[in-house]
């Protein structure tokens, strides 16, 4: 390898590159690390006892999930010097995309089901909203995870190694042309971005009748329904899909771009929180009285007929234990 002073800044210039995304990286994921340690009272109190339904199913896919895809995430592409052949990278690599999806196409999916809910939609229109939401990011879901399969596993560079880095870094080229990441992904950016201001006009227009008489207490019923957080993911995503359109991409060199960066963090980081919160808060709507239709779908409450359950009718909240 030739060592002129080009080759050389070159070399530093990347380095530089990979450090500021580290830099990134670790901050997004120490934040979330934090989060999920400052909050496991909350977990064990609101959804540990709750019997499994589908709002605690999806909580835990999109809490674990996010910590699993991070500690794959640091296994293989960060500076550890770990010794890892070909083949376990290549296994990493697939379990890594699979964990981000699986956590990622959760909070689509919630963000579906939530302007569902909110429109008191019948069963037709709740799974076309939701498919609206779900479809494209998990076309782009399959795409990826099946390149990730089809890029052949290779050995670790000498300076990958020097460096600490236990894996192979996909070439950009190899990526677009011998795997099908890229295919239709013009088209697909497009449809995401139309689909994404669908969703955002339709969420933004039904709190807007959802919420228009209570006037002077309209901040404290949308916080009590999770709207805050609903119209927070709403936005980041909006805000995603059209940095993710073929144009911007262009114009911030997409691949090493701050921007780029901070944006993949968002995804993979920021909108899981929200979907947390929301989840909880939907979850402690039970709690203070008024009950919210979102947490009905997502967290049927435990009724008995026969009364055995409790004194009065057998309506027992959520959340509360008895013992006999």
């Amino acid at each position: 390898m030739s060592t002129t002073p080009e080759v050389i800044q070159a070399f530093a210039d990347m380095v530089a590159m990979w450090q500021m995304q580290e830099y990134i990286f670790i901050s997004f994921f120490a934040f979330y690390a934090y989060y999920v340690i400052t909050t496991l009272e909350e977990e064990v109190s609101i959804i540990f006892p709750e019997r499994w339904n589908r709002g605690a199913a999806l909580y835990m896919v999109i809490r674990y999930g996010t910590l699993v895809y991070i500690a794959l995430h640091l296994s293989r592409d960060y500076r550890n010097y770990f010794s890892i052949s070909p083949s376990g990278c290549k296994a990493l690599a697939v379990l890594h995309t699979a964990a981000r999806w699986t956590s990622v196409l959760a909070s689509h999916f919630l963000l579906g089901v939530c302007l569902s809910a909110l429109l008191q939609a019948g069963i037709l229109w709740s799974a076309v909203i939701t498919l609206l939401g779900f479809a494209i990011p998990f076309v782009t879901a399959v795409c990826e995870i099946v390149a990730t399969v089809q890029y052949p596993a290779q050995p670790t560079t000498p300076s990958y190694k020097v460096l600490g880095y236990p894996c192979y870094v996909p070439s950009s080229t190899q990526w677009s042309e011998q795997t099908i990441a890229h295919a239709g992904r013009h088209i697909r950016a497009y449809m995401n971005l139309a689909a994404t201001l669908v969703l955002a006009l339709v969420g933004v227009a039904t709190l807007a009748v959802r919420y228009k008489g209570h006037r002077g207490q309209l901040v404290q019923v949308i916080r009590r329904d999770g709207g805050a957080y609903y119209l927070s993911l709403l936005a980041i995503r909006l805000a995603l899909a059209v940095i993710y359109t073929p144009t911007l991409q262009s114009a911030l060199e997409i691949d090493g771009n701050p921007v780029a960066l901070l944006s993949l963090m968002a995804n993979d980081i920021i909108i899981q929180i929200l979907a947390q919160r929301l989840l909880i808060n939907m979850r402690k709507v039970d709690y203070v009285g008024p009950e919210s239709v979102v947490s009905k779908l997502l967290f049927p409450r435990c009724t008995s007929d026969s009364g055995d359950d409790g004194e009065e009718g057998g309506d027992v909240p959520f959340g509360v234990m008895y013992r006999t």
